[in-house]
């Protein structure tokens, strides 16, 4: 499989790519094009998150960790004092990032459920329900990031697949077939897990509507948004 750099770099460029563009043809903010990159960069790496000791696994638990202690610190803001506040929050950063990090680990077994197209989409949703109840983002840019985080998801699939074939000795190692799959059908609870996550997921996602009609009033053509004005075709 590739290794963690190429994961990141890649999905980074591909990302940081396709942000631009929509930043230019949907006129969009500075930080949402910020929040694309970090999403498809974040989606590069999110299935090696079933590997126990990798450098994944460790970020988004920690990740994880922050996201519910400051939700929960703001959302009892008014309940509790500053320093209540901080120690509570602490304490749930670290039931995130250990045990619970230990319990997910105990369930999962790398290039498993979550080396998937049904795993991509789960991550897709929940990227697409965070951005408009947690980053109380527009629904717009939520399903932009929910499309970034599923296109870094399939960019580390593509490379684990086309790292498990060796060019030089012509031949294909055993784990070819382990990372592009539909659901993993070795571990059918898990798959089920993954579809029943997607479903509940889904009745939170914002609207689809707005992203559909944003497409539909650029007025920009992908000749000027892709070609100086030097060499464009008059």
């Amino acid at each position: 499989m590739a290794d963690f750099n190429t994961h990141v770099f890649t999905a980074a460029a591909v990302a940081s790519l396709g942000a631009t563009v929509c930043t230019k043809l949907l006129d969009l903010p500075v930080t949402a094009a910020l929040l694309l990159t970090a999403g498809g960069t974040v989606g590069g790496i999110l299935p090696d998150i079933d590997l126990k000791y990798s450098v994944p696994s460790k970020i988004m638990f920690s990740v994880f960790g922050c996201i519910a202690a400051i939700t929960w610190m703001f959302a009892r803001l008014a309940d509790f004092s500053v320093s209540e506040l901080w120690v509570f929050a602490i304490v749930i950063f670290l039931l995130v990032r250990f045990p619970l990090w230990a319990l997910f680990h105990q369930f999962t077994v790398h290039r498993g459920s979550l080396h998937s197209l049904a795993a991509a989409l789960m991550f897709g949703l929940l990227s697409a329900v965070t951005g408009e109840h947690v980053l109380n983002v527009s629904s717009e840019i939520s399903w932009l990031l929910a499309g970034f985080v599923v296109t870094g998801v399939i960019i580390h699939l593509l490379l684990d697949e086309i790292y498990s074939v060796d060019f030089v000795g012509a031949r294909i190692k055993r784990s070819f077939g382990s990372a592009l799959k539909l659901i993993d059908t070795e571990r059918l609870v898990a798959s089920c897990l993954i579809l029943f996550v997607c479903l509940v997921a889904w009745f939170w996602t914002p609207p689809a509507d707005g992203i559909v009609e944003i497409w539909k009033q650029s007025r920009i053509s992908w000749q000027d948004l892709m070609l100086p004005d030097y060499v464009r075709v008059q």
